[in-house]
């Protein structure tokens, strides 16, 4: 006969039992296509960069690798957080995705920089005579050119067009770039007007004005980036440029007796939106033309019969690599 053992020893027993089950495991990720895990190190960036740099390397990752990759039948991973990018991905997706983290964190160290500026002419004819220094590479978007040129020339040119009496800088000087992270100009204002009244009989006079608001302004944001053996910049440049052209006038019926009138607006919006991708050698200036577009500066319209003139000029923006070392 076994001797009853008291019930604290039997609450051993069994919490011993429990210590020493395995702990139920994350199931694996399927590998079916030859996917493996790899985490590839950021810190160097992210520590000069600052706080949710991280997303643009992810943001890079997708432009070189395209998003398909990542979205596609097969199970696949990217995420980032401030010290790696982590990736689940067949070992070829691998080699790129450490290829473009390669190009963020080299020059971490003692980052590169870059200067941009962003002119506005009024008339496009300065194409015309700056033919000479002006050596076209390819663009996508409809309406959109790009030329390389020496520092010296780009020099030249930005003295021509500054001297010219169409010409506006925005702002006065250069924004720098880091590589890698975004240089952003941006403003803009929130323009309202009257959209429509609404009965109210509840309340003299017996209707309601509804108000609204567009917004009118302008970014434009490049991202530079270098090449690991510090030779080209590829670069993403973006521009939105939102402008109420004008507001139309629209007379309605007040909704009370008396035949009153009141005066709605109708905005006529202009927006632009562009996003375009360049290579160019380290040794040379950007200059990209982005056509006669709204100029994106709503204070520096005109002002004409108590509205703003909207103004259209050729918005050329200059990108001057400024490496740390001679290249």
């Amino acid at each position: 006969m076994i001797a009853p053992r008291p019930a604290g020893v039997w609450l051993a027993v069994l919490l011993g039992l429990c210590r020493a089950a395995p702990a139920p495991s994350e199931p694996p990720l399927p590998a079916t296509a030859g996917q493996v895990w790899r985490e590839h190190d950021i810190a160097p960036f992210t520590a000069t960069a600052g706080t949710s740099s991280q997303r643009h390397v992810v943001d890079w990752i997708l432009q070189d690798t395209g998003y398909a990759a990542w979205h596609g039948e097969m199970v696949a991973s990217l995420t980032a957080d401030g010290t790696a990018v982590h990736c689940f991905h067949q070992p070829a997706m691998q080699d790129r995705v450490a290829d473009t983290v390669a190009r963020f964190v080299t020059p971490a160290a003692a980052p590169h920089r870059f200067a941009v500026r962003v002119v506005g002419v009024a008339d496009p004819g300065w194409r015309l005579t700056a033919r000479g220094l002006l050596q076209p590479i390819p663009a996508a978007t409809p309406g959109v050119q790009a030329w390389i040129v020496s520092r010296e020339e780009a020099a030249l040119l930005l003295g021509t067009l500054r001297q010219r009496r169409d010409c506006i800088e925005l702002p006065t000087g250069p924004v720098l770039a880091a590589n890698g992270v975004p240089a952003v100009v941006s403003g803009g204002r929130s323009r309202p007007y009257l959209r429509d009244v609404a009965p109210r009989p509840d309340l003299w006079p017996g209707w309601q004005p509804l108000a609204a608001s567009c917004d009118e302004g302008f970014a434009i944001d490049v991202q530079p980036l270098l090449t690991v053996d510090g030779t080209a910049v590829d670069a993403v440049i973006r521009c939105r440029i939102d402008q109420v052209e004008r507001m139309a006038p629209l007379p309605v019926d007040l909704p009370v007796s008396g035949g009153q009138r009141l005066q709605i607006e109708v905005p006529q919006i202009a927006a632009v939106r562009v996003g375009e991708r360049f290579r160019w050698p380290a040794s040379r200036v950007l200059v990209v033309g982005l056509g006669l577009v709204p100029w994106p500066v709503p204070a520096q319209n005109a002002q004409a019969g108590g509205g703003a003139v909207a103004l259209r000029t050729d918005v050329v923006v200059f990108v001057e690599p400024r490496l740390r070392g001679p290249r």
